[in-house]
């Protein structure tokens, strides 16, 4: 179920960027809404009835990590406020049928697990780019930021209707709201990184493929960190937890080296083995006085999630020449870099500044010169291969029409500032003419990598566009292409690539295709 509703909210960027009212008021979206809402519903239900059983089974209650608030709140990020009916409904189901209470105090507490996460959502909504999860250090703080705001919320509206309800000694509020708070924190920050990163980057088994030596070296040395702290104590508690920071070494080396999308997932499954080999009689933490085992877990939840986070952000920004994952690499003087912030509201001459490299010059240019070697026209025997993209707008003449040109021309400048900072540094984007922009990726050819890039396209280019009164769409067809594969010429790459580029508009639009040598495509398709 965890697997359905992230690929349910994969391509879902449009909601998001209107929290405010659904994203069509079709019928079809209008289903799509409340088929969301029922996962949404669904998987918090369970996932409530699961903690509830595993931890109240070794009598440890409340939960040293409350799982359903890091669903809430990936939700919350995911939709916007219309993902309020199932996070409602599912914390309800969970108050009013596992815990048996009441339905008027379900209610209740529900209120305040369903307004917490969207409040929290809120403070980081347009601060960081969903869609390009941790690429910045400043995107860790604030998911750190939300995820405690989110606890400390749902905490204060609990401990209120519970003192409320029962009438429950003041003495006693503080060190229930801190572990109320600290167990929805720890959650979120463990679960709701591992869903973005799972939503918004390509499959982990590619990227495991490309790097399995030092994949497999570094998760053999976490699994030995793990049963060395569950299984070789000395007896001397406070030597033995010090262990607990082995397990964190080999998690940073892989946020390192190879990345987050990678790191993350295996530091949920040893925080995970760990929490079981614990709860099951083992290693230094098992017998810890009632609370200090929750803190435990709640603390290396954070603890080493943001380690994890932070020291692999930069991995997140791949460079050009340390490796051919298409990450975004904003730098001074481009979109989206420190020196250079172009919208389509900005002037003219500001976002123009984005259509960085004319057509006539892109087989000319630096880069072009090392990687193919040829003018067009020239044959390349010798040249390391790239990739080539053409991405051609669907129904952009519908804009001119519509909005006039001059929004036209606004759409066009946005266009080419979101492409110039979905690339790396070393690539380069290029306007064509009219409503067509190629992208030339050196040193480029592994298709997962080409693939991860153009939905990265995809995403960003289905955002709406503000011009004036009005929130322009608009949604990209690309052709991909490889040298020298698909043409040892500028002329018969081009056209190799153009025809991909067709074909994707005949297969619907809104997606990708590779150019085949025997004149077919392989299509790759991202619709929501």
């Amino acid at each position: 179920m965890l697997t359905h509703i992230i690929d349910t909210f994969r391509t879902n960027q449009t909601v998001a960027a209107h929290p405010s009212r659904p994203q069509s008021g079709t019928t079809a979206g209008i289903l799509k809404l409340v088929w969301q809402n029922a996962m949404i519903a669904g998987t918090y239900w369970a996932l409530a009835v699961l903690v509830k059983w595993y931890f109240s089974s070794y009598r440890m209650w409340p939960a040293p990590l409350w799982l359903p608030a890091g669903v809430a709140l990936f939700a919350a990020l995911a939709m916007g406020r219309w993902s309020w009916p199932g996070i409602f409904l599912g914390a309800l189901l969970a108050d009013a049928i596992s815990f048996g209470e009441p339905l008027a105090w379900a209610a209740c507490f529900s209120f305040g697990n369903t307004i917490a996460p969207l409040l929290a959502a809120e403070l980081i909504r347009d601060r960081m780019p969903i869609g390009e999860p941790f690429s910045r250090v400043a995107d860790v703080i604030f998911v750190g930021c939300a995820a405690f705001l989110d606890g400390m919320i749902a905490a204060t509206i609990g401990m209120t209707t519970m003192f409320v309800k029962i009438s429950a000694p003041v003495s006693a509020l503080p060190e229930r709201w801190f572990e109320w708070a600290l167990s929805d924190a720890g959650a979120a920050l463990l679960l709701v990184p591992f869903f973005l990163l799972w939503r918004s980057q390509p499959s982990f088994l590619l990227q495991v493929r490309k790097q399995l030596g030092q994949f497999l070296i570094s998760t053999s040395a976490a699994i030995l960190a793990v049963v060395y702290l569950l299984f070789g104590t000395t007896g001397i508690r406070a030597a033995d937890a010090g262990a607990s920071f082995l397990i964190l070494l080999p998690l940073l080396w892989m946020a390192v080296r190879l990345s987050l999308s990678v790191a993350y997932p295996v530091y949920v499954l040893v925080i995970t083995a760990t929490i079981v080999g614990t709860m099951s009689g083992r290693g230094p933490f098992f017998g810890v006085e009632r609370g200090g085992t929750l803190a435990i877990f709640a603390q290396m939840a954070i603890g080493f999630g943001a380690s994890v986070l932070l020291l692999g952000w930069r991995r997140q920004r791949t460079a050009c020449g340390r490796g051919c994952t298409p990450e975004t690499q904003p730098g001074p003087g481009r979109p989206g870099g420190p020196a250079h912030r172009g919208t389509a509201r900005n002037s003219a001459t500001a976002g123009k500044s984005c259509l960085l490299r004319p057509p006539d010059r892109l087989a000319q240019s630096p880069v072009a010169g090392r990687t193919i070697r040829f003018l067009p026209g020239g044959r390349a025997p010798q040249g390391e291969p790239f990739s080539i993209l053409l991405i051609d707008l669907d129904h952009f003449k519908d804009i001119n029409d519509n909005f006039g040109h001059a929004a036209g021309d606004a759409l066009l400048v946005e266009t080419g500032c979101r492409l110039t900072t979905s690339v790396r540094e070393c690539d380069m984007v290029s306007r064509i003419g009219g409503d067509e922009f190629v992208v030339l990726l050196p040193e480029t050819s592994d298709q997962a990598d080409v693939d991860a890039l153009c939905r990265r396209i995809l995403r960003r280019l289905a955002e709406p566009v503000p011009f004036n009164e009005h929130q322009l769409r608009i949604s990209p067809s690309i052709g991909v292409a490889l040298f020298p594969d698909h043409g040892a010429t500028w002329q018969l790459l081009y056209k190799a690539v153009d025809l991909a580029a067709y074909q994707a508009k005949r297969a619907g639009r809104h997606t990708w295709q590779w150019y085949l040598p025997d004149g077919s495509t392989v299509d790759r398709v991202l619709r929501d």
